[in-house]
């Protein structure tokens, strides 16, 4: 098991150790930032060593294909499409594992918008996993029930983090499962901010932005109300309007300021096109630049296909979309090459907020810090203008050369 100081930047919080201790001796402790790590009681561990062979940060779980098919797809249903964050791409491996009579996992919002994964067993149940949630997610409910289902000879589809997926993968082969039915989706990911953090956020809003007797009804962080390209946050409340609070502060600006993002992301083991999924999913953002020719509007995905078994998969399903194979350049995002860098005061972000006695303090801090480093906005800004104009690839390629460490 890692030393204390060491988890910081080598645990993803993805709990395979703690459900694959044979002695129950791996518990989840949240730490003053808000995310879990893992806490042995000595007296239970019998030194095994199996918490350290499970870990996916320690054993870097991969396919073995390094250079997957890339394509940028639409849902033909336009209604899943604008019901997504991206192109429905997801809904196309959902429905097929339905047909098969199998069981999805995926990332929800529990009664309280807290953010775990589910199991679900109906198209119903497997909507509430479409749009992104841009916090981490509990995947502590899952690991003995995919296990089961699997057993039980189920298809099942996993979707999660690339960590998350190869924590369970790891996990799955510690317990011999036979994996034949278990079709795995991760996604292009640049890191997950505190649940704690966001827990605040929503406590925030209750006491001071809703009426007193108001209550929460939904949430959607990747509302497509402006269009797919703007990202806005849509919380709908039982009474009154929260609107004018969510444009100018939104959870979605918190995150983008990367100061409440977990430090293990900022040295992530799993950007990089070699990936743990069968599949990957993300935006398709150089739609303007990279000769898309069908109608991208409502959202696009780029699909990564990195397994003969999703290679399989994808021939069946792909009738129900609209797609086109594109190059590596075409589809080049940074995360698939490098991690997010850390900004330079977030270790003064945490100080400040981990001290902060009250809501009113937090909510200062969340103010000031959401703006984001200089090379944050200056990225923000300019992205988009790379994007449309096809030197995005070209650009991320020049900031890897200057602000990556090899």
């Amino acid at each position: 098991m890692l030393t204390a100081t060491q988890m910081k930047q080598d645990c993803c919080g993805c709990m395979a150790c703690s459900f694959s201790c044979p002695k129950s001796a791996i518990s989840m402790k949240e730490d003053e930032c808000g995310f879990l790590y893992p806490e042995i009681n000595h007296e239970l561990c019998v030194h095994c060593n199996l918490c350290t062979k499970v870990c996916p940060l320690q054993n870097t779980y991969t396919g073995a294909d390094a250079v997957p098919d890339i394509y940028a797809l639409q849902n033909h249903q336009k209604a899943i499409v604008s019901e997504s964050s991206s192109g429905g791409m997801f809904s196309l491996l959902a429905d097929w594992t339905l047909a098969q009579g199998g069981v999805i996992y995926g990332v929800s919002f529990d009664e309280g918008f807290q953010v775990r994964h589910m199991r679900a067993d109906s198209a119903e149940k497997a909507a509430a996993f479409r749009t992104s949630k841009y916090v981490q997610s509990d995947p502590s409910h899952i690991y003995q029930t995919i296990c089961d289902d699997l057993a039980n000879g189920l298809t099942v589809l996993l979707t999660g983090t690339p960590c998350q997926i190869a924590g369970v993968a790891r996990f799955l082969e510690i317990k011999h499962a036979d994996t034949t039915s278990l079709y795995t989706c991760d996604n292009i990911c640049h890191g997950v901010p505190s649940p704690g953090v966001w827990k605040d956020y929503l406590e925030i809003l209750k006491s001071k932005y809703m009426d007193t007797d108001a209550q929460i009804t939904s949430i959607n962080m990747r509302s497509k109300r402006v269009s797919w390209k703007k990202q806005v946050m849509d919380i709908s409340v039982s009474k009154g309007n929260l609107l004018p609070v969510l444009e100018e502060f939104s959870f979605n600006k918190i995150f983008l300021s990367l100061f409440p993002v977990r430090p293990s992301c900022f040295h992530c083991h799993y950007t990089s096109y070699k990936r743990p999924a069968d599949f990957t999913l993300g935006d398709f953002w150089n739609v303007d630049s990279a000769g898309i020719k069908f109608d991208v509007t409502g959202g696009v995905n780029e699909v990564l296909v990195n397994t003969e078994k999703g290679r399989k998969l994808f021939v069946l399903i792909r009738e129900n979309a609209v797609y086109q194979p594109v190059s590596k350049a075409a589809g080049w995002q940074p995360h698939l090459e490098y991690s997010t860098k850390a900004p330079g005061n977030q270790e003064a972000f945490w100080t400040e907020y981990s001290a902060a006695a009250d809501l009113k303090t937090k909510e200062a801090l969340l103010r000031k810090y959401m703006k984001g480093s200089t090379l944050t906005r200056i990225i923000r800004k300019v992205n988009p203008i790379l994007q449309k104009t096809g030197l995005y690839s070209i650009a991320g390629k020049m900031y890897k050369k200057v602000f990556v460490k090899k």
